[in-house]
């Protein structure tokens, strides 16, 4: 959904009290918030039920909330302040299904062995976990550095090292340099 309906719908929900606007913004966003609640916990009744638990707190404290704010970095952030409420431990999993999906891409398929897709799975799962949600977090969530800070709660500067880090020791991993030839001599 984009950003400009994504904040029209806040703005009307939280002035207007407008049961309509949260019910848009619940199905708009239920999609990206449940893949990213199933990257921190494995559970998926854990994740639909903080969703839910999600959209009612916001629905009980609607008189105390901000008006301009960022709507998707705001309901990520909600829900995985959710999440920690009711597990232990992060298990944040990352790519395994969305890199796998990349990888299946027609002119992937058409001479992708399936070692390949292994290595790569296995490259990236093999960063540090906090790196792996950043990348997710930017390249499949499609948020800003600053907007990756907010949902992790950890400076912005370090957000965009811990980036760097990650596409640099990616970019170096000669397997991967080589895969990402062929991939440009294929288009």
């Amino acid at each position: 959904m984009p950003a400009d309906r994504m904040n029209h719908l806040w703005r009307s929900f939280v002035l207007e009290s407008s049961k309509y606007s949260l019910q848009c913004i619940f199905q708009d966003s239920y999609h990206d918030l449940f893949q990213y609640g199933l990257r921190i916990t494995a559970n998926p009744e854990d994740v639909k039920d903080s969703i839910q638990d999600l959209f009612v707190s916001l629905w009980l404290y609607k008189n105390s909330l901000a008006t301009e704010v960022n709507v998707k970095a705001y309901l990520l952030v909600s829900l995985k302040h959710q999440l920690s409420r009711i597990r232990s431990k992060a298990q944040f999993d990352l790519l395994s299904e969305d890199l796998e999906h990349l990888l299946e891409s027609p002119e992937m398929e058409q001479g992708l062995d399936p070692r390949v897709k292994e290595m790569v799975i296995r490259k990236v799962n093999a960063l540090p976990s906090r790196q792996k949600e950043i990348l997710y977090l930017k390249y499949f969530e499609s948020l800003s550095y600053e907007e990756i800070s907010q949902v992790l709660n950890i400076k912005y500067q370090s957000v965009v090292n811990q980036a760097h880090r990650a596409v640099t020791k990616l970019r170096q991993d000669q397997q991967l340099h080589d895969l990402a030839f062929l991939r440009i001599n294929w288009s």
